[in-house]
């Protein structure tokens, strides 16, 4: 077995959940989708889908949901096409308020797929932002952590046609 073939089957049910619902964007601004029929086709329980959606489909990485419960129900995700200025004054807003690590990774990842900046630049932001560095209470890291990224966010805009 090789190396990639071994990734591939380690990969856990929200990665393969995400996968899914990427690929059914590919060529699609919005898709609609039913949280108990994705549920029954992973065989998964429905939290399972909500989990994905909250954690992997956010704003910070450029996707809305709206979603409606009961017997009818089914969720809109629509990915957002920013130009790279609305992404920037977008994202300076979302550092207007203490990030917790996921919310930070989040918009980094955002960062480097709209190519502003590259792999060892993503990973050196992931770490500087990471509990581990920032060494503090948890509701000082966030503060930090949304300052920091706020600086990063301006960094950028000199750089952009904002």
């Amino acid at each position: 077995m090789t190396e990639k073939e071994g990734k591939s089957v380690n990969r856990s049910i929200s990665d393969v959940i995400e996968q899914f619902i990427m690929s059914s964007l590919d060529d699609n601004d919005f898709i609609e989708l039913s949280r108990n029929d994705l549920a029954k086709f992973f065989s998964c329980v429905p939290s399972q889908i909500n989990y994905v959606l909250n954690t992997r489909f956010t704003i910070n990485r450029g996707f809305v949901i709206e979603s409606q419960r009961g017997g009818s129900g089914y969720i809109k995700l629509t990915r957002m096409h920013d130009n790279e200025s609305n992404f920037l004054k977008n994202s300076l807003e979302i550092c207007s308020h203490p990030m917790t690590m996921l919310e930070a990774n989040q918009l980094i990842q955002n960062m480097f797929d709209k190519k502003l900046i590259n792999e060892r630049e993503a990973n050196l932001l992931k770490c500087t932002i990471s509990a581990k560095a920032l060494n503090n209470p948890i509701n000082i890291d966030n503060t930090l952590r949304s300052n920091i990224m706020r600086q990063v966010i301006i960094e950028l805009s000199k750089d952009s046609k904002m």
